[in-house]
């Protein structure tokens, strides 16, 4: 963990107010050493009191007037009206938005350009989730943790090899593993909600023994 970092997460959730915050890395954008560390923006979301909307609106200005976080996007979910924002960084982004589609895909670049790999898991999440039942919770588990680690790689990708010139190669797939980097996707994440409102995440890790780790956790929420 680089100092001044401690304590920040790419994706957390809040059983009592029933938020999800998910941030992701904005590629092809500059960075800035000296930018300010952005894995508290979820820890922020999830603790905030303010509206959901209110919160990003706010953020939004302090992306436009100080540029003092280095490079993201940011989807805030509402579990118990299924309500989506999100937020781009960039300076010629607009305001934030609610998501009106009942699929969704994000990745690394603006959602008005998403990379083919994002495109491609969204319609396969899509085919995922329509053949689910809810008695056969493991099974969608299974099949989104398949989902996750798929290694086909989509080019040519215009969008990708646009931002992420010397990675693109490695990058489009949705299971990343770039060896010459020692870089690659390590943790995969999934929220259920069932219409009782019982909640259940699972979260499944790459340990140093290449071994996957899993762990479920189970709540209701408030």
């Amino acid at each position: 963990m680089e100092p001044g970092r401690e304590g920040g997460t790419w994706l957390a959730l809040n059983v009592k107010n029933a938020r999800v915050g998910v941030l992701l890395n904005l590629n092809g954008v500059p960075k800035s050493i000296e930018g300010k560390g952005r894995g508290f923006l979820v820890r922020d979301y999830l603790t905030s009191t303010k509206s959901t909307i209110e919160f990003a609106k706010n953020l939004h200005k302090v992306n436009q007037e100080t540029q003092s976080y280095n490079p993201y996007n940011l989807v805030m979910v509402e579990l118990k009206n299924s309500d989506v924002y999100y937020l781009s960084s960039e300076l010629n982004h607009q305001e934030p938005t609610i998501l009106s589609q009942t699929i969704l895909g994000c990745g690394n670049s603006g959602m008005e350009k998403p990379y083919k790999k994002v495109v491609s898991g969204k319609n396969k999440f899509e085919k995922i989730v329509n053949n689910a039942s809810t008695a056969q919770q493991n099974d969608l588990i299974e099949d989104l943790l398949q989902l996750l680690k798929h290694e086909e790689k989509y080019l040519p990708d215009d969008e990708l090899q646009k931002r992420s010139p010397n990675a693109f190669n490695e990058l489009s797939s949705i299971f990343v593993q770039h060896e010459k980097e020692n870089y690659g996707t390590r943790t995969h994440s999934i929220v259920l909600v069932d219409d009782l409102n019982n909640l259940t995440f699972v979260e499944e890790t790459l340990k140093a023994n290449e071994l996957w780790e899993r762990k479920i956790f189970n709540n209701h929420l408030e």
